[in-house]
């Protein structure tokens, strides 16, 4: 009955660590997607053009952004986990010829930690007999970084692209149903805005910190940038 306990405590510790790992992706994803979609839609539509050119414009910044996004991501995280297994294979070749330095690595890695005496001699030994674990202690010791924390270029591929394209989705889905687009832009501002405060009260709500400041932060920067660019379209618009 214990090792089930144990078994169910280990998965559900898996688990939190994978969402953990993509939780980046996912909040940059979504916020990316409306503050950058968001921004463009309201500079186009600043300009002047009718909704169904604003729509035209959102949809493309929307794909185009997605595919950016996730392109960039693959290699992004391709490159950092390359660099991780080449780390991984020289320090391994380190273990095998210099085993000796390892584990005085390991005593001054403990010792910092407050073991001494012969629990620091037993944790030691404990871990130098088994070369899968010292090696995975020595990359956490030189690099900070656990095993479990790699991440896939694939699945963050995805994950952010998608997050991308839903995030994209409240600044350009008024345009879809108006006919005026002064309509549009208030429908997609309403809309946009609180998708922005929304994704700020949520990230603090996964990171314990104040859910309504985050929420109010993010809300603020996407205002700030979309204004900016209606303003930008608006002086664009009416030189034209």
């Amino acid at each position: 009955m214990e090792m089930d306990k144990s078994e169910i405590h280990k998965s559900e510790m898996d688990e939190h660590l994978n969402f953990r790992n993509y939780m980046r992706d996912l909040i940059l994803g979504v916020n990316d997607g409306l503050v950058s979609v968001f921004a463009l839609v309201l500079g186009v539509a600043g300009a002047g053009f009718l909704p169904i050119n604003v729509l035209l414009a959102g949809i493309a910044a929307a794909v185009a952004g997605a595919i950016s996004m996730a392109i960039g991501e693959y290699i992004s995280t391709k490159s950092q986990e390359q660099v991780y297994d080449a780390e991984k294979e020289l320090e391994r070749q380190h273990i095998r010829d210099h085993l000796d330095h390892e584990i005085e690595e390991l005593y001054e890695f403990y010792s910092a930690k407050g073991f001494e005496g012969k629990l620091l001699d037993q944790i030691v030994e404990k871990i130098a007999s088994d070369e899968d674990v010292l090696l995975k202690e020595m990359m956490l010791f030189e690099f900070g970084v656990l095993e479990e924390e790699r991440r896939s270029p694939i699945k963050a591929t995805v994950i952010i692209g998608i997050a991308f394209l839903v995030g994209a989705f409240p600044p350009i889905i008024p345009f879809i149903f108006v006919n005026d687009t002064m309509t549009g832009i208030l429908w997609s501002t309403i809309l946009s805005l609180f998708g922005l405060f929304m994704v700020g009260w949520i990230k603090g709500l996964l990171v314990k910190s104040n859910k309504i400041l985050d929420g109010l932060e993010n809300f603020g920067l996407g205002a700030a940038g979309a204004a900016i660019t209606y303003l930008i379209g608006l002086m664009v618009g009416g030189s034209v």
